[in-house]
């Protein structure tokens, strides 16, 4: 009986995409159900590979982040604040649905994460674009949200093409969301 042989291509590819599986799978489990607040270290190091990114800055911004227990892909976003000059606060919420509801952002517009930068909330993987824009026109609104959690948002992948793509919602005092440009 003779052995099947793959091309070592094949097998690159399917061990490649099985490790990225699985560091994804893991990076959403990390975490347990106790809030703990974290004054994450700042990055200074320049933004890689985010062509148009670069010159948007947060300098002097704190952000206060509340995250779902657990949730790996709010510390890529807050890392993807770091890079852009920001300061975080980051904690674990076990009851964010709660703190969010309070803010006045519907479960329409939910996500894993919710940030208080200078008086707005920010829901979700927004685009730092979004949220200097938001700040420079500071307009009567509660703040920015994206839904859910896209696959091409920062902290999530995709790039500033991709980024500017996605549906940012400008959420009103009332609670109604209107497409946010930016």
């Amino acid at each position: 009986m003779s052995r099947r042989r793959y091309p070592f291509s094949k097998v690159f590819r399917c061990t490649t995409l099985a490790s990225v599986a699985v560091a994804v799978l893991a990076s959403c489990a990390i975490g347990d159900d106790a809030t703990t607040i974290t004054t994450v270290p700042t990055r200074t190091e320049p933004t890689t590979g985010i062509v148009g990114d670069d010159e948007v800055r947060l300098d002097g911004l704190t952000f206060e982040v509340h995250r779902d227990p657990g949730c790996g892909c709010c510390t890529s976003w807050v890392e993807y604040l770091q890079r852009h000059g920001a300061t975080v606060e980051l904690s674990e919420d076990a009851d964010r649905a709660t703190f969010r509801s309070d803010l006045g952002i519907d479960d329409a517009a939910a996500s894993c994460h919710t940030a208080i930068v200078d008086g707005y909330a920010i829901e979700g993987h927004v685009p730092i674009g979004a949220i200097q824009r938001l700040l420079a026109d500071r307009p009567d609104a509660v703040g920015l949200a994206l839904a859910g959690m896209p696959g091409d948002s920062p902290g999530m992948g995709g790039d500033v093409t991709s980024w500017a793509e996605l549906p940012v919602m400008l959420v009103s005092v009332e609670g109604d969301l209107s497409a946010f440009d930016y």
